[in-house]
């Protein structure tokens, strides 16, 4: 079972399209808790643009289910937007327009709300917390070939050649089930734990 959470308008084959408004999920489900799914049954999972929407205090949670639902050894795919870039787009470009979406969201519905921003090196000490190592960058055009969603977000819009990249897209791989443990002050001061 590969889960894509958060699917939006975006089917993907060979997934479980999971999504509390969207009309094309297969199962329509809030993905702050997977307790419908049992431990160590999904062999993939990817979202997109999906993170940044959870607030503070559910992301740890979120993250931990995850990793709980998630065999080991296998999948996770993350993109959000990449703080660094919109810093340098924004400081490029002087253009506050052009980012304002993807700090704050777009702010449709009560789910379009961006809370949280991640760079790199946060973002991969939190899933190394959680449990997830091999964390590195992946290529969304080669992932996604032709579909497209957020993690393919270039500014100028749709320019891959001479755009910049604004979709911070992780891969990583479980390594071990998540361990109640003592949280390093670097992640409790960006959650404001």
């Amino acid at each position: 079972m590969k889960l894509h959470l958060g699917c939006g308008n975006l089917y993907l084959d060979d997934y479980i399209n999971v999504d509390i408004q969207s009309e094309i999920a297969d199962l329509k489900l809030n993905i702050t808790g997977l307790n419908v799914i049992n431990n160590n049954k999904v062999s993939e999972i990817y979202m997109s643009h999906v993170l940044e929407h959870f607030k503070r205090n559910e992301v740890l949670n979120f993250l931990t289910e995850c990793n709980r639902v998630l065999k080991i050894g296998v999948i996770l795919r993350v993109a959000v937007p990449d703080f660094d870039q919109v810093v340098k787009v924004y400081n490029k470009n002087k253009n506050i327009v052009e980012i304002v979406g993807l700090l704050n969201g777009g702010q449709k519905n009560d789910y379009d709300i961006h809370f949280l921003n991640y760079n790199f090196e946060i973002l991969k000490e939190i899933l190394e917390f959680i449990g997830f190592h091999e964390i590195k960058r992946y290529d969304s055009l080669e992932f996604l070939k032709e579909k497209d969603d957020y993690s393919k977000a270039f500014i100028p819009h749709m320019d891959f050649d001479n755009g910049e990249l604004m979709s911070l897209n992780i891969i990583c791989k479980k390594n071990k089930n998540y361990e109640n443990k003592i949280i390093p002050n670097s992640i409790k001061r960006f959650f404001k734990i």
